[in-house]
């Protein structure tokens, strides 16, 4: 009798993925909104280049869905707490957690969000 295949690393990225784009997305739109309020020369510029990050990051969002589809993933609950998020899914029948502190999530939406941008952050700190 075979087993069925662990979690792979590759299964956990993508629900990793499908935890923090989102969160991504959030931010940006709240950042779009804030670009709205305050009085900016090229503002219509900064917007559309979020805008063009958001439709990138929602592309990608569907392509996890069908990737978790295929292999078995499905997240069926997702809680923000003080502390960190956490999220809780099965892989093929097996149930899992996962869970991200808070400023590891923040250090994580930089590297998504400057990968959206194509921007390197390291030149800059």
């Amino acid at each position: 009798m075979t087993q069925a295949p662990l979690e792979t690393e590759g299964d956990l990225q993508l629900v990793k993925e499908y935890i923090l784009l989102p969160i991504l997305l959030d931010v940006l739109e709240r950042d779009i909104k804030t670009l709205g309020t305050v009085k900016l020369k090229m503002d219509v510029i900064y917007v559309k280049v979020l805008r063009s990050a958001q439709d990138l990051i929602t592309s990608d969002v569907t392509m996890i869905r069908k990737k978790m589809r295929s292999r078995g993933i499905k997240v069926y609950e997702q809680q923000r707490t003080e502390l960190c998020i956490e999220a809780h899914y099965l892989c093929r029948g097996y149930h899992h957690r996962f869970s991200m502190l808070w400023g590891l999530v923040k250090a994580e939406l930089h590297k998504y969000l400057s990968k959206y941008l194509n921007t390197d952050l390291r030149s800059s700190l």
